[in-house]
């Protein structure tokens, strides 16, 4: 079993079924060769909870909106558990001064998180010192080559930062759906069920075998979605959680044009289900 949102998988094309006509799905499509793309994943799973990593640098008022029109708020975070799976993916991507929830804009000294509770605690050394006006918090904190940590620090909140967003997960309900079966999928990297969807830029879309109306799965899946040229731009492994070994992965599209989903098994089991999506208007 490969951990949420991490491991690469391969799949095996055996079937793929077409159902309900209310996506702007195309069906099936032929396995194209897999070039080393490299992967920037915008959707991770943890704990039932799902994050966007959105690295376009925003201040955080924009970033706070962005994440609630999504339907998202900034994230809270509650342990050190959570603390070591963002920073994970924070490194992955390469940034440091992510914005999460936590600020004082309200009362100076007063820290609450726009987006919910919670007593954890992470600030580096001498921080927050209010140096400037500073009242919103990033995660994995640089300032110049001097000072690299991967505790909290507050900035003014006028300075542009990636972002991280978060919800609980909830049963999404469905513009469409294929059925599935594969095997010996290598994590979902070869011999894949591809299906084709036309998607706009900043849509919030949504696929899995299970978090969906009507997904399910048969086995540990593994899904993956390249964009329009073709480059992966999210995967997904295990959920967890009530959903165990299936896979889900949420998205904001980045640019309009016809993206494929790939639906494999982890490592070279066999594996199946129908894959149900979702998309924003």
């Amino acid at each position: 079993m490969g951990q949420a949102g991490m491991a690469v998988r391969a799949g095996v094309l055996l079937s793929a079924i077409t159902w309900g006509g209310c996506g702007e799905g195309t069906g099936p499509q032929p396995e194209q060769a897999v070039e080393d793309f490299g992967v920037s994943s915008q959707a991770i799973v943890y704990g039932g909870h799902d994050y966007l990593f959105v690295t376009t640098p925003k201040t955080w008022q924009e970033a706070n909106s962005i994440c609630k029109v999504s339907g998202y708020e900034l994230v809270t975070l509650n342990d050190v558990g959570e603390e070591g799976f963002l920073q994970t993916h924070e490194s992955r991507l390469g940034l440091y001064n992510w914005w999460i929830g936590l600020n004082d804009l309200g009362q100076e000294g007063f820290f609450v998180w726009s987006g919910g509770a919670s007593n954890y605690w992470n600030f580096a050394s001498g921080e927050p010192n209010n140096d400037g006006g500073e009242h919103c918090v990033a995660d994995r904190y640089q300032w110049l080559p001097s000072i690299t940590s991967e505790q909290w620090n507050d900035w003014p909140c006028g300075r542009t930062f990636p972002f991280i967003c978060e919800k609980a997960q909830v049963p999404e309900a469905s513009n469409g759906r294929f059925e599935y079966s594969a095997s010996s999928t290598s994590n979902g990297t070869v011999n894949t069920s591809n299906y084709s969807i036309y998607l706009r830029a900043g849509q919030l879309f949504v696929v899995g075998t299970c978090g969906v109306a009507g997904a399910s799965n048969v086995g540990d899946t593994y899904l993956r979605i390249n964009g329009p040229n073709g480059q992966e731009v999210a995967s997904n492994d295990d959920i967890s959680g009530a959903c165990g070994t299936a896979s889900n992965i949420s998205i904001v599209v980045p640019t309009s044009g016809n993206y494929v989903i790939k639906a494999g098994c982890y490592s070279s089991s066999s594996c199946g289900g129908v894959v149900a999506y979702s998309y924003s208007n």
